[in-house]
């Protein structure tokens, strides 16, 4: 008995059809950064992983909607909390592209550890407010009636930007006002938040007489809940708002795209609407 052998032009389209499945799937699964586009073209794609000051939630997320449609490819992950809650996640070798902190002295830190790529830049300003509940129980008209008896004041954690840049007023309204301004505030906080959106949230939920935030937290989402009482101009602090792309970015290239994007005249339009000044 005999078999038969196959033959060789059945081998030869069968093996033509294995390598060009393999090497449509090749094509498919290919490079995880870039896409095809009809004119031949490639686009980038990828996710970007943005770590900001929680200040920045409304403006930054706002930019991130901006981004994804000029990088349709691309998804922006956006983490905001404290600047010096950031700051550790970033020590820690937490995965992120970009890094915008809400005081310079985060940022000269996380440049001093080698985890920057370049030189950060200064892309807004802020200023403090105190803000009171809507009803203003306490009956805070003025800076210095925080430090009424029985104020129950809420504040940022120590070393959260907010909070440093508070205490600096308070010392300098210390000098001025004297009979130990700065101590009487400080003995009426209740509480010490995780950030200022934190803090702020206390009081716009009644939960606190009063608190310091940043112009730029008096948002939509809370101007039919509380008040603000400034500070005067000599006592106040302007925040200074530096962002850099991270040394370990897993998206360079996209982390870069982003910088660029806050300091355009596009992105300081969008920060500029929700409460921050010009870098300049």
């Amino acid at each position: 008995m005999s078999f038969a052998r196959p033959r060789p032009v059945y081998r030869f389209v069968v093996g033509m059809l294995v390598v060009t499945l393999t090497l449509t799937a090749c094509g498919v699964s290919g490079g995880a950064s870039e896409s095809s586009e009809s004119d031949g073209g490639t686009r980038q794609s990828g996710t970007l992983t943005v770590l900001a000051a929680s200040s920045l939630t409304d403006a930054f997320g706002e930019l991130a909607d901006t981004f994804e449609k000029e990088n349709s490819s691309v998804e922006v992950k956006a983490s905001f909390e404290s600047s010096s809650t950031l700051l550790a996640q970033i020590q820690q070798g937490a995965p992120a592209d970009v890094f915008a902190s809400a005081d310079e002295a985060k940022m000269d830190d996380a440049s001093g550890d080698g985890l920057v790529e370049g030189e950060p830049q200064v892309f807004v300003k802020n200023r403090e407010v105190v803000m009171v509940p809507k009803d203003n129980p306490a009956g805070i008209e003025r800076f210095r009636d925080i430090a009424k008896p029985g104020v129950k004041l809420v504040l940022a954690e120590d070393e959260v930007p907010v909070a440093e840049y508070a205490e600096e007023i308070l010392s300098k309204a210390d000098e001025e006002y004297g009979g130990d301004f700065e101590k009487t505030v400080m003995s009426n906080i209740v509480s010490r938040e995780a950030d200022v959106r934190a803090s702020v949230n206390r009081v716009a939920l009644g939960e606190a007489d009063a608190t310091f935030g940043y112009e730029s937290d008096y948002t939509p989402d809370v101007r039919d809940k509380v008040e603000t009482v400034e500070i005067p101009a000599n006592l106040n602090i302007i925040a200074t708002y530096p962002i850099a792309a991270l040394k370990d970015a897993k998206e360079p290239e996209l982390a870069q795209k982003w910088v660029d994007l806050v300091m355009s005249e596009k992105g300081q339009r969008v920060l500029e609407k929700w409460g921050f000044e010009p870098a300049a």
